[in-house]
């Protein structure tokens, strides 16, 4: 049947209605506008105009790489550490083939899409108002000491034995419920296409069956779940992701067991590596004092709500109704570091919960995120801090196998995105949850196949 075609002497229809294109598919390569000819030898090929005519842009014009703000100059002190400005963003590392790599992708993550009606000091109390349903299995681990460890599985439309595994450890007072868990764990299940599980803090959305609560120092509870997993599946690679207090034992684990750690990698999010410092700077001021230190002890006592008459009648000297009385998280420290957690005193707990001390002897690639704005390390009073000058960045950035990575917003765990700049639709993820796939997605492809039993 014969073709109908339109009268068209100066290309104006071809082009405007994307009409036929003579050029075979082999020889096209839109992206540096070369074709090959038979011998696959490359020549130019010239870029048509609407009206005929032959484009006058260089061939070889290649567009310059766009102008990023400096953001962090990398000075600290007497030093200047290798940092990579983009998009308000910046990245501070030591250069290594694939840390150079996994900021390249980074930097593919684009701008931050901030909506119209994001606001830092919010968004830190506030959920990222993803709406995921998650179906999960629960699976009880037994401590040994008449306690369980609870952990609740996601798993993707199809795996199998080798399929990778994503171990989610969550900040205070967290679960598999909590609207952030679900939105990696979906990112994770659907993006990934990897298995996740995620650890459930004693006390919250699990039972507490015994003395023993969630403690911010105390990593066996980690560790267990690992090792569970690993038995598990122990041909899966196994990568961990933690939040806030979960990132800290991360990052304690991972130094503690060094290159021996079960975690082929890891992503720290919103971490302060270090506790009593951050805790004073707070409650040094009056609305650090009583917003942000009083909304963490609200978090913090929600299982000793539920649980507190049957921890008092097991712990013979821990007193609830003070504990429930506590206005700041200082203040409850007090009452459950000596009661609880076994401890002398408060300055030998913070000293023991510190992940800080464990940052050189971390030997896997770890990515560890913050956002300039979260409130938890930003917040001094009248004179609000950088982000980065709260927080050990030369510390970070002189182990070659970290990269520390710090978004333009997010606040602390937030990081809800819109659809565009400025929009007021939300994104089905946050800026989060494609930082942890793309960070993940590098090292998997960048590294050798590593799985220890």
């Amino acid at each position: 049947m014969a073709t109908a075609t339109l009268w068209d002497p100066f290309g104006f229809w071809g082009a405007f209605l994307g009409g036929p294109d003579d050029t075979p598919a082999h020889v096209k390569d839109a992206g540096n506008r070369m074709v090959t000819d038979g011998n696959n030898s490359a020549k130019p090929r010239k870029k048509k105009l609407y009206f005929g005519g032959e484009s006058m842009v260089p061939d070889d014009w290649v567009p310059p790489p766009p102008v990023h703000p400096v953001v962090f100059d990398g000075k600290i002190n007497d030093r200047e550490l290798h940092v990579r400005n983009f998009y308000r963003h910046f990245a501070c590392f030591s250069p290594s083939a694939l840390n150079d790599t996994i900021v390249d992708r980074l930097e593919s993550l684009g701008e931050y899409r901030k909506p119209a009606w994001y606001n830092g000091v919010l968004a830190s109390c506030t959920p990222t108002l993803v709406e995921h349903e998650v179906e999960y299995d629960r699976e009880e681990i037994d401590d040994g000491d008449g306690g369980v460890v609870c952990i609740d599985w996601a798993f993707p439309a199809q795996y199998d034995d080798v399929t990778p595994t994503v171990l989610i450890f969550p900040g205070l007072a967290g679960h598999s419920g909590k609207d952030y868990i679900r939105s990696v764990v979906k990112k994770v299940v659907t993006g990934l296409g990897w298995r996740a599980v995620v650890l459930n803090w004693r006390g919250f959305n699990s039972p507490l069956a015994s003395a023993k609560v969630f403690r911010p120092d105390d990593i066996s509870d980690m560790e267990a779940v690992i090792n569970a997993v690993g038995s598990r599946y122990p041909v899966s690679q196994m990568y961990g992701v933690g939040f806030s207090a979960g990132s800290n034992q991360l990052v304690k684990y991972l130094g503690k067991t060094g290159k021996f750690s079960r975690l082929c990698a890891g992503v720290s999010v919103c971490n302060g590596f270090e506790y009593q410092s951050h805790l004073n700077r707070i409650e040094a001021s009056p609305v650090g004092k009583g917003f942000y230190s009083r909304g963490m002890t609200f978090l913090h006592q929600e299982y000793i709500r539920k649980h507190g008459k049957e921890l008092q009648a097991k712990v013979p000297g821990f007193d609830v109704e003070k504990a429930l009385a506590a206005t700041s998280h200082s203040d409850l420290d007090e009452v459950l570091v000596k009661s609880l957690y076994g401890f002398e005193d408060v300055n030998e707990y913070y000293a023991a919960v510190a992940s800080r001390p464990f940052i050189p002897a971390v030997e896997v690639p770890l990515l560890c995120l913050q956002a300039a704005d979260d409130p938890l390390f930003t917040e001094n009073g009248d004179e609000p801090r950088k982000c980065w000058e709260t927080l050990p960045v030369a510390e970070l950035h002189d182990n070659e196998n970290i990269v520390y990575f710090e978004s333009e917003y997010g606040s602390h765990l937030n990081f809800v995105e819109s659809n565009r700049q400025e929009g007021v639709i939300r994104c089905d993820f946050s800026f989060a949850d494609r930082a942890v796939e793309t960070f993940f997605e590098t090292v998997k492809a960048q590294m050798p196949k590593r799985i220890m039993f």
